[in-house]
Formats: structure tokens, sequence, C-alpha cells
């Protein structure tokens, strides 16, 4: 579903709904958040069957938390422990690899960022996947 932060939106809208069904339909990844620093989680596609963190504050806290593991990464993004503050967003069964990818801002302003959790490890992503992961973060709104 959608933040109100984006409902009028209808383009970003659309390329995040086009860019989550890509990303699980060829990767091992079966969910996808995209969160902003200020307005939290703004898009999830997946099925949550536990919402383990329910509050608004919540999510801009732990989204920040995601941003700063990107910290100086080259690629701007990095894998995360199923144990990082980031596994809260994703239902249990997709915390076996938590890959963070920065991307252009959405939202209110402030820095955004896709989650992207999987019930496989990092190996069972290719090189590719993740060359082509960065590159769509990089396009102008996706």
């Amino acid at each position: 579903g959608f933040s109100p932060a984006i409902e009028g939106d209808k383009s970003a809208m659309k390329s995040m709904q086009r860019l989550a069904q890509t990303i699980v339909s060829l990767t091992p990844a079966t969910h996808f958040l995209v969160a902003n620093e200020e307005d939290g989680i703004i898009y999830r596609y997946g099925i949550w069957d536990d919402d383990k963190s329910s509050d608004a504050d919540d999510h801009t806290t732990i989204t920040k938390a995601a941003l700063d593991a990107i910290g100086s990464s080259r690629a701007g993004r990095v894998a995360l422990p199923s144990e990082h503050p980031a596994s809260n967003l994703l239902p249990t069964s997709a915390t076996r690899c938590i890959l963070v990818q920065s991307i252009d801002g959405y939202g209110s302003g402030g820095k955004s960022c896709l989650i992207i959790g999987s019930d496989r490890l990092l190996p069972a992503y290719t090189k590719n996947d993740l060359r082509w992961i960065g590159q769509l973060a990089v396009e102008p709104k996706i």
C-alpha cells in the first residue's frame, strides 16, 4: 500500500509498483519497501503476515538507521543482518537477507531508500541483480 505522503503523485506510485514487481519477480526478493527518513514507509509490496513495527515514529527511526548503515558505501547499497532494526519493517520470513539501496527522494523530503527482504541468503542474488537494482535506484524517480 501507499502512504498519504505520495498518494497524489500517480507517476511515482506507478513507477514504485513497477519497480517492486520487477525486483520481486526477477530476484530472490520476496518483499519490497520504499522508505523516507521523514515519512517512514511510503510504499510496500509483498504479503505481510506479521507487522512487527506499527508506529510511524518507529518507521522513521528505523529508516534513518537503515540509511545510516549505507554510510559511505560506494554503490549506495548494503546487506544488513537480520538483527538490524530494519528487520522490524519486514515480516520474519523476509529477514534472511535485507538489502538497503539509497534512492532519489520520495515523500516530503530528506533521504529515501529501498528495503528489500528475502527468505534466501545474499549469495542467491547474482552480481547482475545487485548491479541493476543500483542502476534503477539512480534513475530519476525510479
